[in-house]
């Protein structure tokens, strides 16, 4: 559910849920090792001869742009996209399901998050922050 203040906050965004169940987290898995390294080779491909203004350039890069520069932040998955198309680097091994969110952060440039349903409470709801709010990290 989307409160009125996150609408009239953002007008025009969007936000998806997807909740998975049954899932095992292993530290490493080879069929996720092979389409992680594809992935990366398929960025290197679709990004080849751009520059920093070209991938700056994309729609949905403008527009997390805008909102992280009233942080005085830089977005992130850019900076992720340009480390594997400019400098060869990889996506990091860190365990699947992070992985997985990894490798889609990147392929749709789109910011995506982890959180275990049985720590939230229901329903959710997607707001903006006042500043006061507080959080508990994944790891405690």
């Amino acid at each position: 559910m989307a409160a009125e203040h996150w609408k009239t906050t953002h007008p025009g965004a969007s936000a998806g849920f997807l909740v998975l169940t049954g899932l095992e987290n292993p530290a490493a898995h080879a069929e996720l090792d092979a389409r992680k390294h594809q992935l990366e080779e398929d960025i290197r491909q679709t990004y080849a001869g751009l520059d920093r203004k070209a991938i700056e350039a994309l729609p949905v890069i403008q527009a997390y742009t805008r909102y992280y520069k009233r942080f005085k932040k830089s977005y992130h998955v850019q900076l992720q996209l340009e480390s594997i198309a400019f400098k060869c680097r990889s996506l990091p091994g860190v365990a699947a399901l992070v992985e997985a969110m990894f490798m889609a952060e990147v392929k749709n440039l789109l910011l995506t998050a982890g959180h275990d349903l049985d720590t939230l409470s229901l329903p959710v709801t997607i707001d903006s922050a006042a500043g006061t709010e507080q959080y508990t990290l994944m790891r405690g």
